[in-house]
């Protein structure tokens, strides 16, 4: 009866043994897949910021340039010098001058 017994228990530890193989398996390969999920994840997310990143660091680093061009030809355009918004008040009448002060 006692060698029935371990025979028995052999072959139920034996089972389990093959159930646990096979469920470390299939827990390894969901651990793969979420592993490259994740780094998926990471990569993807890295390429967004520098969407967003690289456009306004070029922009900060480009824009002044060309603003400071267009504003120029915006101003030779309209006719307008460096000093056309300049008053000199030495030379408006006295009586404005007095106002002013």
């Amino acid at each position: 009866m006692d060698e029935e017994n371990t025979a028995e228990e052999a072959g139920q530890v034996k089972k389990l043994l093959e159930k646990n193989i096979k469920l470390t398996e299939e827990i390894l390969k969901k651990t793969k897949y979420i592993k490259r999920y994740v780094i998926m994840s990471q990569v993807l997310g890295f390429f967004k910021i520098l969407i967003i990143v690289v456009p306004i660091v070029l922009g900060i680093i480009y824009l002044p340039a060309l603003l400071k061009n267009a504003y120029s030809q915006y101003q030779e355009l309209l006719g307008m010098s460096e000093k056309a918004g300049a008053i000199d008040i030495n030379k408006l009448p006295p009586e404005v001058q007095k106002f002013l002060k």
